[in-house]
């Protein structure tokens, strides 16, 4: 390709040197680029690729992409863009040959349930033959193919050159989740979405927007996309304070559909009821009613549902087949999972790490009337301190034994988060403190009894702990499994 072809897709850049230089990959990461690569420089929360231009030059950089005009020593070609955050997604759709605009897109944002949510219109896109792809927290499904992924929602380069092998596998659709941080970084930029999902929103990521308007109008970015566009379908929900100001913003375009339990839901839930098996609802629709089983648990689980179901029919799927095919939806790894239920108690692993979605896990587990509920949670470092103390008085409120431990204290002293959330339990005597994850997982499943209930909170899915800026090899799943079968062995059980 050559470096015009990319200019062609920019908006109003001025261009200095030669636009017929051969362009043989993108990157904006310096460390990344080799001969013929076109760098673009982009400013980042705490580092300004700006700084590492004469870096990239010096590995052999083809061509340059900034907000700042070209010093005068300069000699390769120079593009001065006005965004550079907006010019790499543009330039990358142009290096991909545009795959988004192959594949209709349903993209999911909020602060809970976009995974579960991803995972199941993910599904039932494949099982109404609409091959898809799926972009999200846990793993790149790119049509048949996995990859781990890296980021909920990657830069746009990535974005796009996954788009592209799902093309090139055949995929018709992908379900995406998308992120407050990728919305407000441009990195869906230019990206149409053919159905816009949205589930929640809850105090989360306050150390980056600020405040909880700042949060929601990020998230709002991806309704005003559709807004803008003139075409597909505005998927949200109607019993969210948040998700009603959405409703009200964009309900006189004709193009939202609304789900929730309320009686004004395009798509309600009536009669939820829950076993260790899932849970069955009855689904009302413009005066039918159809009986949904799904195999999760939770009233949370029913929005997701609702959503995917609602995402699905905004797609052109039949809404009958859809649900039917709801009850073979896969497990979600570390989304209430189940780990074992051995002398007649249960361990579940979920990733609630939000004050709401803890709230929203227990109260699940306690109408499954268990003797006790033991919790294992912790906060993560470098991330919003306001909600440690929130996500003590949940996790308690909701359970009779708490063990805050360590999750991932990144850069920040492990102690001194614990103590930030401790702060929040108004009966510290009825806890534990125990900052080894590990330890605090044995302590929990060592006291156990019959009929309890252990939630292993914060990580889910994550297979390491991130310490220092290093991840160590660590999965509540196997560690909660490897501690069970060792209790197993003292006691002859095995």
């Amino acid at each position: 390709m050559i470096l015009r072809e990319l200019t062609d897709a920019l908006d109003a850049p001025v261009t200095t040197g030669s636009l017929d230089t051969e362009v043989s990959a993108l990157a904006y990461d310096s460390r990344k680029v080799e001969p013929g690569t076109a760098f673009v420089a982009i400013r980042g929360g705490s580092v300004d690729g700006h700084r590492f231009i004469d870096k990239a030059i010096a590995a052999g950089a083809s061509a340059i992409l900034a907000e700042t005009a070209p010093p005068d020593a300069v000699s390769l070609p120079w593009v001065h863009v006005r965004h550079s955050r907006k010019a790499l997604a543009e330039a990358a759709a142009a290096f991909y040959g545009r795959p988004g605009e192959d594949l209709a897109l349903v993209g999911i944002t909020g602060t809970n349930g976009k995974t579960t949510s991803a995972f199941l219109i993910h599904h039932l896109l494949n099982a109404g033959q609409l091959r898809a792809g799926l972009m999200g927290t846990i793993f790149y499904d790119l049509g048949g193919e996995q990859v781990p992924a890296t980021h909920t929602t990657p830069e746009s380069l990535e974005i796009h050159a996954l788009l592209s092998a799902m093309r090139d596998n055949g995929c018709r659709t992908c379900a995406m989740e998308v992120s407050s941080h990728a919305l407000d970084q441009d990195r869906v930029f230019g990206l149409n979405f053919e159905a816009a999902v949205f589930t929640n929103l809850t105090q989360d990521h306050l150390d980056y927007h600020k405040t909880m308007e700042a949060y929601f109008e990020a998230k709002a970015e991806m309704f005003q996309k559709v807004a803008d566009s003139g075409h597909g379908t505005m998927v949200i929900n109607g019993d969210d304070l948040w998700g009603r100001k959405l409703i009200q913003r964009h309900e006189s375009t004709g193009r939202v559909k609304t789900f929730g339990f309320g009686v004004h839901a395009a798509y309600r839930a009536i009669t939820p009821r829950y076993d260790m098996t899932g849970t069955s609802f009855e689904l009302s629709f413009k005066g039918r009613s159809f009986l949904v089983r799904l195999p999760f648990i939770g009233d949370f689980n029913v929005y997701n549902a609702l959503g995917a179901i609602a995402a699905a029919h905004a797609m052109g799927l039949n809404l009958r087949e859809s649900i039917d095919h709801m009850k073979k939806a896969p497990q979600v790894p570390g989304r209430l999972e189940r780990i074992t239920d051995r002398k007649g108690f249960q361990v579940f692993v979920d990733y609630a790490h939000t004050p709401d979605a803890l709230v929203n896990v227990l109260r699940t587990l306690r109408s499954l009337q268990p003797n006790r509920i033991i919790t294992v949670f912790g906060c993560g470092g470098d991330r919003d301190r306001f909600k440690r103390p929130q996500m003590a008085r949940a996790a308690e409120a909701g359970s009779d034994i708490c063990v805050l431990t360590s999750d991932n204290p990144r850069n920040e002293d492990p102690e001194a988060i614990l103590k930030d959330a401790a702060k929040g339990f108004s009966r510290p005597q009825k806890h534990a403190m125990i900052v080894n994850r590990r330890q605090a997982i044995e302590a929990a499943l060592t006291n156990v009894r019959e009929g309890d209930i252990v939630l292993i909170a914060g990580k889910g899915h994550e297979d390491y702990q991130d310490v220092k800026g290093v991840k160590h090899p660590f999965d509540d799943r196997k560690t909660a499994r490897k501690v069970l079968l060792d209790l197993a062995r003292e006691v002859g059980e095995e």
